[in-house]
């Protein structure tokens, strides 16, 4: 084989993890990787196309292409891929095994094909064709090869993974220039037929994620609402509101994309990487709210100082490029032939390892938090315990799919987790911040209208020190009163915050729900 110096040229409408494959190939090797796919225990089946021009060794022998198709296991494709194996050899792993049930000579003397299904191995089954199937000459040229309408069926114990190849081993010239058309199906209904088995059951998730998603959206909005009226609609409030939003159009956008490739077959790459692009934005932006909150953000502090705003910064645009790098990575630099996970590849590392350093830093400035107002236990309590385990729930996802799932298991199972998580994340955040005065976890004390001139004359300097922070007066104030019913006195006689009044010099005490409590959402 003269693997050093081959030329691939493969035109395809759609990419090579598509359920119908049509294009050309032109390349020097003589054993080339065509497609994958995952088929059902019953019901797989693969048609194709095949038009080539065969050619003489010496001007004397003819060569023919065949198509081959490896199951997974390591006596199969894992033997047969990027192995320093010969062309014979490696389709001698195929009929060593199964007495040529696996290859298909695209000639006109192949005659008979399958056989029955043993207890032992994973076989294709007598419902192929080729039996009867003849090479159809091309008029005034015999060398053209067509092969048309040709199909096979597949039947398996489990779900698995069949890898297509195509070869030409006696021709040194490599495999014989040819167009194809391939189509991969598990069935005939919507929900199945153009599904690779390990992504069967994906829509119907998503589906599913896209309604609850929605509904946050929507429960959200509607708190916003209550907040704005109360001035208590804080910038990190409108930071979730936006994370939301974007991962409900993310789920949108993937569910198209499924149903696309339901409908036709055909998997639209530029809307798949699209939706993924923005559920990356939507993750980072709330990534960087839970580290603001966990330094007291809009709880205990109005701002962060000029260091920690710029370390926050790169470390979140760090993370953020991290992630744009790992889709880009899956998209064009993936083995087509090997069944990896997104998140296997160097830059998938990385993401993994930045996550679990944000957990920790989230730990820290969390714990400093706490120490210095003890009397945001309630809020910080629930806030650190919950994100702890929304920030390791990925990676710990990541390592088991990486190294315990089962390919023919893992995309479902990683989708499954990975979204119930978000769902997670967000629906916890909307319940501390649900304005209800049986909310005693309710982060907010400040008004949003207060902030700007309070914290303005914080800066001024009496009598040698500077003057507490509206946040850290409100804290204060809270923390002073007797406890009564669970709350401060400030929460009995219907106060939640106070904050400093610039102009009168005073202390302004205000009330958040006004004549009425807001209803609970």
């Amino acid at each position: 084989m003269i693997g050093s110096c081959s030329f691939v040229l493969v035109l395809l409408i759609v990419g090579a993890e598509s359920k119908i494959l049509s294009g050309s190939l032109d390349t020097f090797e003589n054993f080339h990787f065509l497609a994958r796919f995952c088929f059902r225990p019953h019901n797989g089946k693969a048609s194709f196309n095949f038009t080539y021009r065969r050619e003489n060794v010496d001007g004397v022998l003819p060569t023919y292409n065949s198509l081959l198709m490896y199951y997974d296991g390591k006596k199969q494709w894992d033997a047969a891929y990027k192995t320093p194996l010969t062309c014979h050899e490696k389709v001698n792993l195929l009929t060593d095994q199964n007495d040529n049930d696996q290859i298909a000579e695209l000639r006109e003397t192949e005659e008979k094909y399958c056989s029955q299904e043993d207890n032992t191995a994973p076989l294709i089954n007598c419902t192929s064709n080729f039996e009867n199937k003849k090479a159809i000459y091309a008029l005034g040229d015999p060398n053209i090869v067509t092969f048309h309408n040709g199909y096979i069926g597949f039947q398996n114990s489990r779900a698995r993974w069949w890898y297509f190849a195509v070869s030409n081993c006696d021709n040194p010239n490599g495999v014989t220039r040819m167009t194809y058309t391939v189509e991969l199906t598990n069935g005939n209904t919507f929900w199945t037929k153009h599904v690779s088995a390990d992504e069967i059951g994906i829509l119907e998730t998503d589906i599913v994620f896209v309604v609850l998603f929605i509904y946050l959206v929507i429960a959200s909005s509607k708190v916003a609402r209550i907040l704005a009226n109360r001035q208590l609609y804080h910038t990190s409030f409108k930071i979730f509101m936006a994370s939301v939003t974007l991962q409900a159009i993310t789920a949108v956008i993937l569910v198209i994309f499924r149903c696309m490739i339901n409908m036709n077959g055909e998997e639209n790459k530029v809307l798949k990487y699209f939706g993924k692009a923005v559920g990356v934005i939507a993750e980072t932006l709330f990534i960087l709210l839970l580290i603001l909150l966990s330094k007291g953000w809009t709880v205990v502090r109005g701002r962060l100082s000029t260091q920690g705003t710029m370390i926050l910064s790169a470390s979140v645009t760090f993370y953020f490029l991290a992630q744009v790098v790992t889709l880009f990575w899956s998209a064009y630099m993936f083995d087509p032939g090997a069944v990896l996970y997104e998140y296997e590849s160097p830059p998938g590392y990385v993401v993994i390892a930045c996550l679990t350093l944000m957990w920790i830093w989230f730990c820290t400035c969390n714990y400093h938090t706490l120490t210095n107002y003890p009397d945001q236990n309630k809020f910080y309590g629930i806030f650190f315990a919950a994100y702890s385990i929304w920030f390791l729930a990925k990676p710990i996802m990541v390592l088991i799919a990486a190294f315990q799932l089962e390919d023919h298991y893992r995309e479902k199972a990683v989708n499954v987790v990975l979204n119930s998580n978000l769902f997670f994340g967000y629906s916890v955040f909307l319940v501390l911040t649900r304005p209800s005065t049986n909310n005693k976890m309710f982060p907010y004390n400040v008004k949003t209208s207060q902030i700007g001139v309070s914290e303005t004359a914080d800066d001024v300097v009496d009598g040698g020190r500077p003057k507490a922070s509206s946040f850290e007066r409100a804290n204060m104030f809270r923390a002073s009163g007797a406890v009564n019913g669970g709350r401060s006195d400030a929460y009995a006689v219907g106060f939640s915050s106070v904050s400093y009044n610039a102009e009168s010099g005073n202390m302004d005490l205000f009330n958040p729900y006004t004549a009425q409590d807001p209803p609970h959402i």
